[in-house]
């Protein structure tokens, strides 16, 4: 059922039964026409074969014969001899001729047996204009005839009349058997022509059909496909214009995707995160970082408010002529990512605005160096100031008569030469880290063997830790391997290491120096102590310039807050790392680890 309502509901279909229909109505319109003119002809012809006969009578005659002075049978005699010579011509054609006398009697007849019969009067009504060829119904038998009058005159007298009919029987027979002969060759043509329609109209709806199929396959993404050309027609010129059309959307689609491929692989090789939405504020793209740095996952289709937090949103309308700029602080105070949200409108050519694209940025570090720098400048002003400050009073104090006494004066000048020894240690560790920033220190590096340098800082520090009755002690693996470094830069290191652990190591603590291969092949260096250690929240810092944990107690053992920085560049120029783990109240492990000598290795 289906399949035939397909059928039935296609141009195909549509198509045959058109022509068919118009073919039908060419023919009944061509029939009639022909049958009226077929009709007429036989008419005419036999009205004139009516007229010839009546025309022979009156050359045979037939009115002199009437006007004769005879009696009836005498004249009926000879006018029936006359129409006897007109049967052989009378019988093709089954016409019927009547000699009316002037006083309105049949006085001759083509009938049979007319001359045995007596005259007899003419009963048919004759028409206004005799010479007229009319037609009429024999109320007896219904048949149709046609039939001739015409007067005749001898002189100036009426003399008879003529009367000539004819059945229409043979001409509605000969008409009839054209009809049939016309109806069969109709039924013919309409098959022929059937089947010429239906080739016809697949020649038009196959391409056509072929197009359709392959527009479903265009509509499924399916572009490969070609329509076959089959004519140079206009259904030709559609199915060229068609694989014009799949050839172009093909190439579209292809440089659309490699331009989608392009956008994807940038947004998701960014170091920033991006949301994009439409007008109604609906995400349309993202990237996984923007997950990452918003710690929850982003939906396509989701709004932005339920992403952002609501006092962080900004109305678009405000946002159409110009990008804004948010920092996005976290609710979570043990959360330290702080987020940089850039809000930029997207604009359209057809329309004000389409929506906008927001780009989060992790801006912690930078905040982070920012505030470092910001504290750094403090702590340089801070270190500077403090010393200056105690020089420039002391140097008051002179000038205003401590000269004048030698001993206080010889006191006052020994703090200022302490102050101006600890600006200077301050400003040669500010450009030793300068250096090392800027990597403008060379690198003096060679091969060494550990012990004798842990040897000569450990005795560098026994006798203040003998005097505090610290225990230091030394602890080297036999088989320690050499380092490739550069000694005064690393014995710098551990000297300030090992400073540390004794500045901050009560009296009666212990320290101990340890040297040992770590399971990963590296030399590791590490200084323990029993010291004051040093609170969890300040790990994290306690490399960072200037920072001290007890910073009155630090500057009152003279130390400049650089060491541990100066420590960390000189170990990562190394290519070694250093990491504090510590315990407050109860000691602190510093250990840094140097890669061993491997083959290949020269002095630099």
């Amino acid at each position: 059922m289906k399949k035939w309502k397909q059928l039935v509901n296609s141009i195909q279909w549509k198509l045959v039964v058109i022509y068919l229909l118009l073919i039908i109505m060419a023919m009944q319109l061509i029939g009639v026409y022909f049958f009226r003119q077929l009709e007429n002809h036989f008419t005419d012809s036999l009205n004139q074969n009516l007229r010839t006969q009546a025309e022979v009578l009156k050359k045979m005659g037939v009115a002199e014969e009437l006007a004769k002075g005879q009696n009836d049978e005498e004249r009926s005699r000879h006018l029936n001899t006359l129409l006897s010579k007109l049967a052989p011509s009378l019988q093709q054609s089954d016409m019927t001729i009547h000699i009316i006398d002037e006083n309105n009697f049949i006085i001759a007849s083509t009938e049979p047996n007319q001359s045995k019969l007596k005259k007899r009067p003419f009963t048919y009504s004759l028409p206004a204009q005799p010479t007229e060829v009319l037609k009429r119904t024999d109320p007896a038998t219904g048949q149709d005839y046609q039939f001739y009058t015409e007067k005749l005159s001898s002189g100036n007298n009426y003399a008879g009349m003529i009367y000539i009919e004819a059945p229409l029987k043979q001409t509605y027979e000969n008409i009839k058997e054209i009809s049939v002969i016309l109806v069969q060759i109709t039924i013919v043509s309409l098959i022929i022509t059937s089947l010429l329609v239906v080739i016809l109209a697949r020649t038009i709806t196959s391409p056509v059909k072929e197009i359709t199929e392959q527009a479903t396959l265009m509509a499924a993404g399916d572009f490969n496909r070609k329509v076959s050309l089959r004519s140079e027609d206009e259904i030709g010129q559609l199915a060229h214009a068609f694989n014009h059309l799949a050839a172009h959307l093909r190439n579209a689609l292809a440089e659309k995707e490699e331009e989608k491929e392009k956008l994807e692989s940038v947004l998701a090789n960014m170091s920033d995160g991006v949301i994009a939405t439409d007008s109604l504020g609906q995400v349309i793209v993202k990237n996984e970082w923007a997950e990452k740095l918003l710690e929850h996952p982003v939906e396509i289709g989701e709004t932005i408010d339920n992403i952002l937090p609501s006092d962080t949103l900004i109305d678009l309308p405000l946002t159409r002529e110009r990008q804004t700029y948010l920092e996005l602080k976290p609710d979570d105070p043990e959360t330290n990512t702080i987020l940089k949200v850039t809000y930029t409108p997207i604009k359209l050519k057809e329309e004000n605005m389409y929506g906008m694209v927001i780009v989060l940025e992790d801006v912690t570090e930078q905040k982070r160096l920012d505030q470092q720098r910001k504290d750094f400048v403090a702590n340089v002003s801070h270190e500077l100031r403090t010393p200056l400050t105690t020089i420039k009073s002391y140097l008051e104090a002179l000038e205003d008569g401590a000269m004048d006494e030698p001993e206080l004066a010889r006191r006052f000048l020994k703090v200022t030469r302490q102050e101006a020894d600890r600006m200077t240690r301050l400003i040669q560790d500010l450009l030793q880290l300068s250096h090392l920033d800027s990597r403008k220190i060379t690198f003096h590096k060679q091969q060494i063997s550990l012990e004798p340098l842990l040897q000569e800082v450990a005795d560098h520090f026994s006798f203040q830790c003998k005097e505090r009755c610290i225990s230091l002690t030394l602890y080297t693996h036999s088989k320690l391997p050499q380092i490739f470094a550069d000694r005064d830069k690393l014995h710098q290191v551990l000297d300030n290491l090992v400073s540390n652990a004794v500045k901050y190591t009560p009296d009666g603590g212990s320290i101990a120096i340890v040297a040992q291969t770590d399971t990963q092949g590296m030399v590791e260096v590490g200084i323990a102590d029993t010291g004051i250690g040093i609170p969890k929240k300040d790990l994290g810092r306690i490399f960072e310039r200037f920072y001290r944990v007890d910073k009155a107690r630090s500057r009152s053992l003279g130390g400049t807050g650089l060491g541990l920085a100066i420590a960390q560049e000189i170990v990562h120029h190394h290519e070694g790392e250093i990491e504090i783990d510590s315990i407050y109240k109860k000691g602190t492990l510093v250990s840094f680890t140097l890669p061993p000598v491997t083959g290949g290795k020269k002095d630099e």
